[in-house]
């Protein structure tokens, strides 16, 4: 699995202007790539390389080479359907143009005045993934004047254990309640709906004002509001990943549909609000560092199948009631729909582990062709 560690550089003219040679070398391949409508790297390369080394000569050829893939990838992303202004000072750095030295907390980096070591602030993250140190992302805030890196680490994956007896926690993910847990847990959203909306009221009074400095005080708030949002998620999923369950259970949502399905403006606007994929993406990622898993299952009915008797229907819900119409079992209807969702994962995980079982013990091989081994998925 990998990880990311993100460290504090110090503020160099160097990495500065290596920072905007680089962007200017993206650009040049943007420009080429829309006007000639291709993202293929050979076709890009052979269009541009010469172009942007008499232009920018002291960019390193390694480097031009990481903005070439950084604008195919760019390209590709937008299907060629817009042209692409690139505004960020980032720089991509692979095995070549870079090392990590974790022991002395130092980096070397590729620049316009060629190999450079410079030092790392300290991170306990540091010594809490060693491994392959693959490629890493340079960050150059020329308002804060800051840089960070951003460095990519491949870990072992932790063995997950497989048991015959596992226990499940349902999450059902929700606008009033963030979450709320099979085991009766709910984590409310009405202090972060508060938060949120002192910060839309702030926005709204700005973008009235129109000024350059209540310009400068919208790009502050939104940094803050992602910050206490992000912090917000990081506290739920570490509470959730340290219960003692071995398995967690998440429907299977696509917020962006969601939005597109009718639903009133207040609605729509609560939704705004909700990051249920960074929340999930924690949930993954913090499950995965302590040999846990998470199983996800199809969403339909969970909010409208009792979860005593199995009865299905549209009307056993009102709002935050859950009423059953056949067997007249009566709760709450988020903690109704999480215990349907652990019911379901259970089944899903104990699916997975099946198809992994029937897999290692099948004697014709799936890949490496005669006397290849093959490979069980991973739960």
């Amino acid at each position: 699995m990998f990880r990311t560690i993100k460290l504090k550089l110090p503020y160099d003219r160097t990495l500065l202007e290596t920072a905007k040679q680089f962007k200017e070398a993206t650009q040049i391949v943007l420009d080429y790539g829309f006007e000639n409508k291709t993202f293929n790297k050979n076709r890009l390369n052979k269009g541009t390389y010469r172009m942007v080394r008499g232009k920018i000569p002291t960019l390193p050829s390694a480097l031009v080479q990481t903005a070439r893939d950084t604008a195919s990838e760019a390209l590709k992303a937008t299907k060629l359907e817009k042209k692409i202004k690139r505004k960020s000072l980032t720089i991509r750095y692979d095995n070549r143009t870079f090392k990590f030295y974790p022991n002395s907390h130092t980096v070397s980096l590729t620049t316009v005045h060629g190999r450079l070591i410079y030092p790392v602030a300290h991170s306990p993250l540091i010594d809490r993934y060693r491994g392959e140190y693959t490629n890493a992302q340079l960050v150059v805030d020329e308002r804060s004047k800051r840089i960070f890196i951003m460095v990519q680490v491949k870990i072992p994956d932790k063995e997950v254990m497989k048991k015959k007896k596992v226990k499940v926690l349902g999450i059902d993910r929700g606008i009033k309640n963030i979450t709320v847990l099979s085991n009766n847990m709910y984590f409310n959203s009405k202090h972060l709906r508060e938060v949120k909306g002192r910060y839309q009221f702030l926005r709204k009074k700005l973008q009235h004002l129109g000024t350059r400095s209540a310009h400068r005080k919208l790009r502050k708030l939104s940094g803050r509001e992602r910050r206490f949002v992000r912090d917000a998620n990081h506290v739920i999923s570490k509470k959730i990943v340290s219960l003692p369950y071995d398995a967690f259970a998440l429907e299977a949502l696509n917020p962006a549909r969601m939005k597109q399905n009718g639903q009133s403006k207040k609605f729509r606007k609560m939704l705004g609000s909700w990051s249920p994929a960074e929340l999930q993406k924690f949930i993954e990622y913090k499950a995965e560092d302590v040999g846990k898993i998470v199983v996800y299952i199809n969403p339909k009915y969970t909010s409208q199948k009792c979860s005593r008797c199995g009865y299905i229907d549209k009307d056993n819900r009102y709002g935050s009631v859950f009423k059953c119409k056949n067997c007249g079992f009566e709760l709450n209807a988020d903690l109704n729909a999480s215990r349907n969702i652990e019911v379901l994962g259970t089944s899903e995980y104990f699916r997975l582990l099946s198809a992994s079982q029937s897999l290692r013990f099948n004697e014709t091989p799936l890949t490496g062709g005669a006397g290849g081994q093959q490979q069980a998925p991973k739960l």
